[in-house]
């Protein structure tokens, strides 16, 4: 996510500078006051040459009168006529300057507006990037300790209230059978109570992620999520499973875990493909459904194209990676995550992706 800042630079004329004008620019002369001389000189000079041509030529050399037609005619067009021309030429060369100036200082502060802009941009776009992953981060911190509460201390509470309703059933007298019944009913209770707690717990941060890694964690997300609903699915794994750090390990995870959110909601898929890639310097996820696909699904507020996959993008983002959606050949849509591995220690697990169960298949490359 890091940038460079683009500085202002200024803009330079393109046209480049002859040496006398280069010299002159030197001692103090500016462009503008050459092209004023020269615009007010040159008319003189010419004036000045046709004048002592025509006076040579017909004063001296043909002995005519000062005020013949021919001498008048001549000295009137090309003495007079042609260097006025040639000055509203000048004039008009040195207007169009100004306007080219003019324009010129225009784009140079428009640019160095833009590249202002762009810095103050590319920092904010560093500082979100920052806020985010501290967001993320404290995020999934919260979700450790508040599964970590539950676990210790309500499923410790849940577990003694179990323990006495069941001493209190058998410890019953025989002749008060519905205590005994009620004992049971509310014992079912606390049961129901502690699996609904064990599910909070697994929602709010998969223990397989922080114990086993990345890999057992997709499993147990995939089994627990498309089992009941009667969608297959088959997980296949290339490299390393555990390359990735811990918290690119939960972003990948928690991306997968939108992915398939997505697909249950919208796309009515029979069947659901996770691939796994990692090498050394990047990790790749594909994630692809044979549904309806983007043009057909249903896209609500959490569809492809609503909070879902930007959310999905974001949390990409933050860890340097991206995210892809797309159609998939020959129907449904296919969601390629890519993160790049950092330094640092593995996801956790000890899990060699050859004997592990979830490693069913291998492909040699994502699509």
């Amino acid at each position: 996510m890091a940038r460079t800042h683009r500085q202002p630079m200024e803009i330079r004329p393109p046209a480049p500078r002859g040496a006398l004008s280069q010299w002159l620019e030197r001692r103090g002369i500016s462009l503008s006051q050459q092209l004023r001389i020269v615009q007010w000189g040159l008319p003189v000079l010419l004036s000045l040459i046709v004048f002592v041509d025509e006076i040579r030529e017909h004063l001296l050399e043909k002995r005519e009168w000062v005020f013949s037609q021919n001498f008048l005619a001549e000295v009137i067009f090309f003495g007079i006529l042609g260097p006025i021309a040639v000055f509203l030429v000048l004039w008009w060369v040195r207007g169009e300057w100004r306007e080219r100036e003019r324009a010129q200082a225009v784009l140079r502060q428009t640019y160095n507006q833009l590249a202002e802009a762009q810095a103050r941009l590319t920092d904010l776009h560093r500082q979100r990037g920052e806020l985010l992953n501290r967001v993320l981060r404290i995020q999934e911190e919260e979700r450790r300790r508040v599964a970590r509460e539950i676990h210790d201390e309500l499923g410790q509470l849940l577990t003694g209230l179990s323990l006495h309703l069941r001493h209190y059933q058998e410890t019953a007298p025989p002749e008060f059978p519905q205590m005994r019944e009620q004992m049971a009913y509310l014992n079912d209770l606390v049961q129901q109570t502690m699996d609904q707690a064990h599910r909070i717990i697994v929602d709010l941060r998969p223990t397989s992620l922080d114990d086993y890694g990345l890999l057992p964690a997709l499993e147990e997300e995939l089994q627990k999520r498309l089992d009941p609903l009667g969608i297959a699915y088959q997980v296949r794994v290339i490299g390393d499973s555990n390359c990735l750090p811990p918290e690119q390990a939960t972003a990948a995870f928690r991306i997968v875990q939108e992915a398939i959110t997505n697909i249950i909601r919208h796309a009515h898929a029979q069947q659901v493909t996770v691939t796994l890639r990692c090498d050394g310097s990047a990790c790749e996820l594909l994630v692809e459904d044979d549904g309806l696909g983007l043009g057909q699904a249903s896209t609500g507020e959490t569809g492809y194209q609503g909070m879902g996959i930007l959310g999905m993008q974001e949390r990409a983002a933050a860890m340097g990676g991206s995210v892809t959606v797309g159609p998939r050949e020959p129907r449904g849509t296919r969601v390629l995550v890519q993160l790049p591995v950092v330094s640092g220690p593995p996801a956790g697990g000890a899990w060699p992706d050859a004997t592990h169960p979830s490693a069913r298949a291998e492909t040699p490359a994502l699509g």
